[in-house]
């Protein structure tokens, strides 16, 4: 029986600075390999030569690291993030080698111990971790937000002053839009379109890890989220209207007003 090892997946940021994250392995001694491709980094670490690869897009993978050695990774991570996560996602395998490919659960069986094997898998590990940092944005947008519908249900309107409706606006816009900016990474990734003979290893984990089905209910989130920003945004408008409707019923009533006053001044 093959020994099994530690597979850990990590999304801890929006992105990664590429080029300091380049800078900075080299500056400890290592060989950085870019993949221009897919702009993802490698490198060997630790004792036993272990692989870790940075996804400029916030998430790192490790191949063959002890747990303190991912500690030890995740802490030199905070040099180069970008927009770091509230909360670190992470995902744990173990692997080892056999004469199938094999991914089920928390195990992964590789057929070949080669680097680009290990980096074909880690793109779909590096989607699992992804999915999971918008999954929880999403529906903690929507657990926030559910008494809006809900009050405009009963009351006919929503029960916020015209400033917390826009700041309301401005912050979903920012949440749907970088939920909306990434999916594309939750695509089938261009190093395939080079290395084409490693895309259905890269498949059988994705398929594991439901990565199609948990972006597809994604997406349905994202849209009542976007039916949310438009309901905000219709109802900002009734008000704009409303109190334009008001100024100028209270400058008609003015000007009678005065109408009704110069008539009567000329009586006397």
């Amino acid at each position: 029986m093959q020994e099994q090892n530690r597979c850990s997946a990590f999304c801890t940021a929006s992105y990664y600075k590429t080029a300091t994250l380049i800078d900075a392995l080299q500056k400890k001694g290592a060989t950085p390999k870019l993949y221009r491709s897919s702009n993802v980094v490698h490198s060997k670490y630790g004792q036993n030569g272990g692989d870790v690869f940075y996804f400029s897009y916030g998430c790192v993978i490790t191949w063959g690291l002890s747990k303190s050695e991912e500690q030890e990774v995740l802490r030199e991570c905070a040099t180069f993030e970008d927009e770091p996560v509230d909360q670190v996602e992470s995902e744990e395998s173990t692997f080892s080698l056999g004469q199938v490919a094999k991914v089920n659960k928390d195990e992964i069986v590789l057929p070949i111990d080669s680097t680009l094997t290990r980096l074909a898998l880690s793109h779909a590990l590096a989607q699992t971790v992804k999915l999971a940092v918008f999954e929880k944005l999403i529906a903690r947008i929507i657990e926030e937000t559910k008494y809006i519908p809900r009050s405009l249900a009963i009351h006919g309107k929503i029960p916020l002053s015209r400033k917390k409706i826009t700041q309301m606006i401005g912050q979903l816009f920012i949440e749907r839009n970088l939920v909306n900016l990434h999916t594309d990474i939750l695509d089938t990734p261009e190093f395939f379109w080079e290395y084409s003979d490693l895309e259905p290893l890269y498949r059988l984990c994705a398929q594991d890890l439901d990565i199609s089905a948990r972006l597809e209910v994604l997406n349905k989130r994202v849209d009542i989220v976007k039916e949310l920003f438009e309901m905000l945004e219709n109802q900002l408008s009734h008000r704009h209207s409303t109190s334009l409707e008001w100024i100028i019923v209270i400058l008609i009533f003015i000007e009678l007003t005065i109408a009704i006053a110069a008539d009567i001044l000329k009586v006397f």
